[in-house]
């Protein structure tokens, strides 16, 4: 008895995520059509002053066209610390199984840190995991997928660099925390793009404030959270390379509604970078 109802359980548990996620899959899939298409008729602005941050590296950039708005060191190689979750989810996503399932080893938990509550002997599947990874940006999430699919996400992350033409991206494990693991702000303005467009539900669980697992729960700890218009993205910090992100919002600008992707490598205050190339974008612009 104790066994069937063990069993019903976590079948209803199972159902229930693929439920949330078809769903924010479909409307996610719609307002990004919609959103594109209006980016794609509507004429760009100029940013007329280059903004001000704590990081010479950064980008503002149309995430329907690829057109980039502003742009500092957009060529230079650096370390990306924690942004790199966001394509090893799209890589899990893309090629799963997401219904197969990992039990929690001693080595998993060995990784930098302890973010996403994760213990010994606990079995996930690897859809759960995606929210720890995603949410708490957690290095033992990301070491157990990495384990768990014996190398396969971090070939396909490095499989989607190469597809889209992002031929300075390295990744060499999939949490990010290596400081092998590299990219500019010009082969990210395509890889955001790509997953926006084609994996959008990995987009729509780094919007979530919180989710509750069959296990344990994870809160959203990207500091964007909650900001009009964010899209969702993925953050991260390491000595190296600083404090990082990847950012989509949509702006209003003059009555129109342009879907920008933000990019930010190195800066030493994050939310103040974000706020001054928001404010950049809004304020010191005109159209073509």
């Amino acid at each position: 008895m104790i066994r069937r109802f063990w069993f019903y359980t976590h079948v209803a548990v199972f159902v229930s995520i693929m439920v949330f996620l078809i769903g924010v899959f479909s409307l996610h899939h719609d307002g990004v059509s919609k959103q594109l298409a209006i980016s794609a008729t509507t004429p760009l602005p100029v940013i007329v002053v280059t903004p001000e941050l704590t990081t010479t590296t950064f980008g503002v950039f149309d995430v329907s066209s690829g057109a980039m708005l502003v742009a500092g060191g957009k060529d230079t190689i650096v370390p990306i610390a924690s942004v790199a979750k966001l394509f090893a989810g799209a890589a899990l996503v893309s090629h799963g199984p997401l219904n197969a399932t990992t039990t929690i080893h001693f080595a998993d938990l060995e990784a930098e840190g302890g973010a996403g509550k994760l213990t010994h002997g606990d079995e996930y599947s690897y859809q759960e995991l995606l929210f720890p990874l995603l949410l708490e940006s957690s290095n033992d999430a990301a070491a157990t997928l990495g384990r768990a699919s014996k190398g396969v996400i971090l070939e396909k992350m490095n499989t989607l660099s190469q597809s889209v033409g992002a031929t300075d991206t390295l990744f060499t494990d999939p949490s990010g925390f290596s400081d092998d693991t590299v990219s500019t702000v010009n082969d990210l303005q395509v890889l955001v793009a790509s997953v926006y467009r084609n994996q959008p539900h990995v987009f729509d669980i780094t919007l979530l404030p919180q989710y509750i697992g069959t296990q344990t729960g994870w809160m959203n700890n990207n500091p964007f959270v909650g900001l009009e218009g964010y899209k969702g993205g993925k953050h991260g910090y390491t000595t190296a390379a600083g404090r990082t992100a990847v950012a989509v919002f949509n702006e209003e600008i003059d009555g129109r509604t342009l879907t920008l992707g933000y990019i930010i490598l190195g800066s030493t205050n994050l939310k103040a970078d974000m706020q001054i190339l928001r404010d950049s974008v809004h304020n010191s612009a005109t159209e073509n």
